[in-house]
């Protein structure tokens, strides 16, 4: 296995190096657990792996992991064993309010489904495009917010450059780990985030998994 320290892919400094060189404090928290996250296999998601990840997004809004499991599920079977924008537009929205959806979420599956099938929104793209602009369009289809396209854009594109102050644990972490008061204005959060960038999605992975451990 290589260490954290060794060169790897990306504009400038690897990351691990990166924190080193601009926040000491996250990058001596990182040190137990970079290797695991830099050894992430990457891989290419295809276009109906990406909707399946960005619906499974919106099932689980508000939900226990469980809840939205079992939901999922129920999805699946009722779109014929694979959700896709083809099966949900086919479906009565009795049918998806059975499996478990709020009207919410029916609606928001409704309207991807119909962006999608128009061309008006093309999944694969997104990684192409500057981060924000990827957001305000996943933000534009009715019932996605910001936190979850940007978790869309950090786990099913593996975007570099994504911080999501909105989420809890990410907050969470930071206050601990820079001793910072509970419920610092999201603004105080994107100042020290910045200086992460252009490796934020890596920033915000050790933040999660430092929560996770402590």
């Amino acid at each position: 296995m290589k260490s954290a320290k060794a060169s790897r892919g990306g504009k400038g400094a690897p990351p691990i190096l990166h924190l080193r060189a601009v926040d000491p404090i996250l990058y001596a928290a990182s040190l137990p657990h970079a290797d695991e996250i830099l050894n992430r296999k990457g891989h290419r998601r295809s276009y109906k792996k990406l909707f399946e990840a960005l619906a499974g997004a919106i099932v689980g809004q508000q939900l226990s992991t469980k809840a939205a499991d079992t939901i999922w599920e129920r999805l699946k079977t009722a779109c014929g064993g694979q959700v896709s924008p083809e099966a949900i537009t086919k479906l009565r929205t009795p049918t998806l309010r059975k499996a478990g959806l709020s009207a919410a979420k029916v609606k928001s599956l409704k309207e991807l489904s119909k962006v999608i099938l128009s061309g008006e929104l093309k999944l694969e793209k997104l990684k192409k495009i500057p981060e924000e602009e990827a957001i305000v369009q996943l933000s534009s289809v009715w019932g996605i917010g910001r936190w979850t396209a940007e978790m869309f854009l950090m786990f099913a594109l593996e975007r570099e450059d994504v911080f999501s102050p909105g989420d809890l644990g990410l907050r969470r972490s930071i206050e601990q780990l820079y001793n910072l008061p509970k419920d610092v204005p999201v603004k105080q959060l994107e100042v020290i985030a910045a200086k992460w960038s252009p490796h934020r999605t890596f920033a915000s992975r050790v933040l999660w998994r430092v929560r996770d451990t402590k």
